[in-house]
C-alpha cells in the first residue's frame, strides 16, 4: 500500500490550529504558546500580548500578500547578541533601503510600538500602522524614524540628549539620532506629496496626524505636536458634520468605523483631554469631540463590568464627558453669569450626573479589581484609579470661585500621588535594558500637574512636583520635567506669603499660562495673576522665564 500522500482514499489528519500570542500574531512568527507569557516573547524580552482573541475587523482579500513583515527571516536589533543579519538577497527582496533600515523597523515591531501605544489604549491602532506601510511610504518612514529615536533613548540616560539643541553626544547615540532625522525628514516628504495629491483617506491622514505627534512629542517640539492634535481634531469634526443629520451614528465615537475605527477616534479624544489642561482658548472642535456623546453613552453603562476591557470604555466615556462640562464651563461661564440661568443650572445639572456616574463606575469596576492579572491589566488598573480620584476633585471643585475648597480634597490629593507612583513601578516594562519613557497618552503627569496647582499641602505637593522633576518622561504633549518647572515656580509664588505652614486664601493663584512660541527651544515665558493682599481686588502680574 502506498503512503498517504500517493493514496487519495487515505484521509490526511488536519493541520492543528495554532493561534499564538497577540505579540506573535502581529509579527507573523511562530509561537509556542507558553502560559502567561510565550517562551519567544521571553526570549526576545517584549510584553507578550497574551491570547485575547483578536476583535473581529475586516481583512482584505489579498491580505496574504501583505504580511506585516517583508521576510519570514528573524531580525534582531543590532544590540543583541546571538543573532544573524538577513541576507542580501533578503534584503533585495524587502522595501527596505538598508539592513539598518530593517532592524529600525522590527525594532518599532517588538518593542517601540508597544511603548508608544500600549495596547489598552491603542486597540488596533498599532496593527492599522504596520499594515499601512505597504502601502504608504510616509508612515513606513516614520516608523523608522521612531524605531531610530528609540535606539537612541536606549544609549543616553536623559532627555536633554534626545532634544535638538547641540549637547555633546555619544557617537554611536549621535548616529542613531541622526538616522531617525533623515527618515522624518523622507517621511515628511512623502506626506506633503501625497497631501499635495489629495489622494489620502481620512484613516491615513489620522494615523500620519499620530506619528508626527509622536516624533515631535518625543524629541521635545511640544509645540508642534500640539498642532498635529488640532489638525486630528479638526480632520475628525468635519468628517462627522457629514453624518449630522443622522443623530444616532452622528453621536457616536465614529459614525463609520468602516471608514475609521472607534479605536483611533479614541486616541484623539484622549489627546484633546490632555490639551484641555495644557492650553487655554480651546478651539470649538475641541469641545464638540469631548461632548460628542453625551450622557447617552454613560447611561447605557452595567451594574458589572465583564473584564478591564469593557470598563475601560466606560472609564474613557465618563473622562471626557466631565473634561467637557470643565472646558465649558472655562469658555462660558464667566463671573458674570448668573447662578439662575440656563447654563448654569445645565452645569449644575451636569456635574450631579456625572458625579454619580463615578460612585456607579467604582461599584462596577470593583470585581474587576479583585481578579485583574498581572502585568499590563494591572497597571491600566491602577492608570484608571488614578485618573478616576483626580477628575473626580476636578468636577467636584470646578464650579467654586474659592481656591480653598481644594483644602478638604487633600487626602485625595495624597491617594492621587500614590497611586501615580504605583502606576510608574508597575509600567510594562518591553526592554530590560531601557525603561518605557513615552506614550502617546496621559499616564502620571496630568495628574501629578493638577496636585502640584491645585494642592497646598506642602508636603503632597512637593512630592509631587519632586517625583515630576526626578523621572522625566513624555505623555502626549506633556513633559514631566516642563511641568515640575511651571509648578516649582506655583508654589514657590504662593508660599511666599505662607503663614504657618498654609497658603492665605487671598495668596492662591488659579493657574499659570506660558507662551507656547518657545516650547520647542526648551524656553517658555510664565505668567500669572495674584492678588495683593488680604481683602484686596487689585492683582499683580507676576512673571518668569525657564528653561529645562
Amino acid at each position: 500500500m502506498g503512503s498517504a500522500a500517493q493514496n487519495p482514499r487515505v484521509r490526511r489528519a488536519a493541520p492543528k490550529v495554532r493561534t499564538g500570542c497577540g505579540t506573535c500574531r502581529l509579527r507573523r512568527v511562530k509561537c509556542d504558546e507558553g502560559k502567561p507569557s510565550c517562551n519567544r516573547c521571553i526570549k526576545f524580552g517584549v510584553e507578550c500580548d497574551g491570547y485575547r482573541p483578536p476583535p473581529k475587523i475586516f481583512e482584505p482579500r489579498s491580505a496574504q500578500k501583505r504580511e506585516i513583515l517583508p521576510n519570514p527571516i528573524q531580525i534582531k536589533t543590532s544590540m543583541r547578541p546571538g543573532m544573524t543579519l538577513p541576507s542580501i538577497g533578503a534584503l533585495a527582496n524587502s522595501p527596505f533601503a538598508s539592513i539598518e533600515e530593517h532592524q529600525y523597523f522590527e525594532l518599532f515591531c517588538v518593542r517601540t510600538g508597544y511603548d508608544i501605544f500600549p495596547t489598552f489604549d491603542s486597540g488596533c491602532t498599532r496593527q492599522r500602522l504596520l499594515e499601512s506601510c505597504h502601502f504608504n511610504l510616509a508612515i513606513r518612514h516614520s516608523i523608522v524614524a521612531l524605531g531610530a529615536l528609540d535606539r537612541t533613548a536606549e544609549m543616553v540616560s536623559s532627555f536633554e540628549s534626545m532634544s535638538l539643541t547641540p549637547v555633546e553626544r555619544d557617537a554611536a547615540a549621535n548616529e542613531h539620532h541622526q538616522n531617525a532625522l533623515r527618515q522624518y525628514v523622507k517621511a515628511v516628504k512623502f506626506m506633503a506629496a501625497d497631501a499635495a495629491e489629495k489622494k489620502l483617506d481620512l484613516r491615513t491622514m489620522l494615523l500620519t496626524c499620530l506619528l508626527i505627534l509622536a516624533f515631535e512629542s518625543w524629541t521635545g517640539n511640544m509645540d508642534l505636536a500640539v498642532k498635529q492634535v488640532h489638525a486630528g481634531i479638526r480632520l475628525i469634526q468635519e468628517w462627522k458634520e457629514n453624518y449630522r443629520g443622522d443623530e444616532e451614528r452622528y453621536t457616536k465615537l465614529s459614525p463609520a468605523p468602516y471608514v475609521v475605527e472607534d479605536d483611533l477616534v479614541q486616541i484623539f479624544c484622549r489627546l484633546a483631554v490632555q490639551h484641555s489642561f495644557f492650553a487655554d482658548g480651546h478651539p470649538p472642535e475641541l469641545h464638540a469631540v469631548l461632548g460628542m456623546e453625551g450622557p447617552r453613552f454613560t447611561r447605557s453603562m452595567p451594574d458589572t463590568f465583564e473584564d478591564i476591557f469593557e470598563a475601560g470604555k466606560y472609564y474613557n466615556g465618563i473622562i471626557r464627558r466631565g473634561v467637557y462640562l470643565i472646558t465649558t464651563h472655562s469658555a462660558y461661564l464667566g463671573p458674570d453669569v448668573q447662578e439662575d440661568s440656563d447654563i448654569w443650572r445645565w452645569a449644575m445639572k451636569e456635574q450631579e450626573e456625572i458625579q454619580s456616574d463615578v460612585w456607579r463606575f467604582n461599584k462596577a469596576f470593583a470585581p474587576v479589581l479583585e481578579k485583574v492579572a498581572e502585568g499590563p491589566q494591572k497597571h491600566y488598573a491602577l492608570f484608571i484609579q488614578l485618573s478616576m480620584a483626580i477628575g473626580y476633585i476636578g468636577l467636584s471643585t470646578h464650579l467654586s470661585i474659592d481656591e480653598s475648597i481644594h483644602d478638604q480634597y487633600n487626602p485625595v490629593y495624597k491617594r492621587v500621588v500614590f497611586l501615580a507612583k504605583a502606576v510608574m513601578r508597575e509600567m510594562p516594562a518591553t526592554s530590560k535594558t531601557r525603561p518605557s519613557n513615552f506614550c502617546f497618552d496621559t499616564r502620571v503627569i496630568v495628574p501629578l500637574w493638577v496636585v502640584g496647582l491645585k494642592c497646598r499641602e506642602p508636603a503632597i505637593r512637593k512630592e509631587a512636583v519632586n517625583f515630576l522633576l526626578e523621572h522625566p518622561r513624555r505623555e502626549g504633549i506633556w513633559d514631566s520635567v516642563f511641568a515640575g518647572k511651571v509648578l516649582q515656580w506655583a508654589m514657590q509664588v504662593e508660599e511666599e506669603f505662607m503663614l504657618d505652614g498654609h497658603v492665605p486664601t487671598w495668596a492662591r493663584i488659579k493657574g499659570v499660562k506660558w507662551s507656547g512660541a518657545e516650547l520647542g527651544a526648551k524656553k517658555a515665558e510664565l505668567v500669572c495673576l495674584q492678588r495683593v493682599s488680604e481683602g484686596s481686588e487689585e492683582v499683580r502680574r507676576r512673571t518668569k522665564r525657564i528653561t529645562w
